[in-house]
């Protein structure tokens, strides 16, 4: 029996997932199956697989009816045959050290529940954009001087330090935690708010995988529908009272691309109730506040006109230093 199962879920894209299989059979800790659960509704992705020389260490499930991401994770924790897993999305990369690196502490501390690193941030070819990934890792708290020590876990889950992806954690306490169906795209964060419970979390400081900007992910308007629906998860999320402050820090920060979000989705009652929530940066967005306000009595088309147009380009700062591709995990 292999030590780590690496769980990929899979959606109608073979190509990526290649991409994904081949970062596995890079690492330089060998002891691993990888375990594939694909909804695809075509054999596209199993044709894929077949033509894997590494067939034996490959496990592939297709359902025959769409399962949805919740339920497809779920049935990966219960596929994996490892004491560790890995769940890792089709459409990134682990580095080459990912497993070495994380499966350390858990190995070395029993009441370690799960171990992360820094993500890299890539185009959708592949090639890293090296000051957005030190702006991603700054952004969550993957800081050097946190690395290599336990953190306060539930802190982790909140400020959601501990990643969507890419995490390894004991496989029984996966199992314990499960993902919940009932909060769509907000689930990988949902998860992490009820993982903390189990143990602590350890962040190692390397990098252990690369998310990458998907052509297919979240669209421009999807980003703050799927920020709207987080919210209301995280204003009710029970947190202990030391947090309590971090909490609303993160809601006040999450407010006002919610409010968008629910105007985009035509949920004018709930984007109401946060303009008027004690989280609305009223003293710093008041002109954005009154038109969105506005927007909440405006008919469909003047929503989508006023949230839809395309913004200029901000000026960035220059990169560190030149973009490069990740050939050696793609």
């Amino acid at each position: 029996m292999s030590r780590v199962s690496i769980c990929i879920p899979t959606y109608k894209r073979p190509e990526l997932l290649r991409s994904a299989i081949d970062s596995c059979l890079a690492q330089t800790f060998q002891d691993f199956e990888i375990v594939i659960v694909d909804d695809s509704p075509d054999d596209e992705t199993q044709k894929m697989v077949e033509t894997l020389s590494e067939g034996q260490r490959v496990r592939y499930v297709r359902n025959p009816h769409r399962s949805g991401q919740a339920n497809s994770k779920n049935q990966l924790f219960d596929l994996a045959g490892g004491e560790f897993l890995v769940l890792l999305h089709d459409d990134n990369v682990l580095m080459p050290a990912a497993l070495a690196d994380m499966i350390k502490p858990l190995q070395e501390n029993s009441g370690v529940s799960a171990s992360f690193g820094k993500q890299y941030f890539l185009t959708h070819e592949g090639v890293v954009l090296e000051h957005e990934s030190l702006l991603l890792n700054k952004k969550y708290f993957r800081t050097d001087e946190r690395a290599n020590q336990i953190q306060p876990s539930e802190w982790s889950a909140l400020v959601q330090q501990f990643p969507g992806d890419s995490y390894m954690v004991r496989t029984t306490i996966a199992r314990k935690t499960r993902y919940r169906n009932d909060v769509g795209e907000c689930g990988d964060a949902e998860f992490g708010w009820r993982l903390w419970k189990h143990g602590d979390f350890f962040f190692v400081g390397s990098y252990t995988a690369a998310d990458r900007q998907n052509k297919q992910g979240l669209s421009a308007s999807g980003l703050p529908i799927h920020l709207s629906n987080l919210y209301p998860v995280l204003q009710y999320l029970p947190v202990s009272k030391e947090l309590e402050s971090a909490r609303v820090a993160r809601l006040k920060q999450l407010a006002p691309v919610a409010v968008t979000g629910c105007l985009l989705k035509k949920a004018r009652l709930e984007a109401f109730k946060i303009l008027f929530g004690s989280n609305y940066p009223w003293r710093r967005q008041f002109l954005k506040g009154v038109l969105k306000l506005g927007l909440v009595f405006s008919p469909r088309v003047v929503i989508r006109m006023a949230l839809s147009r395309p913004r200029p380009l901000k000026r960035q700062d220059p990169p560190s230093a030149s973009p490069k591709t990740l050939r050696t995990a793609i």
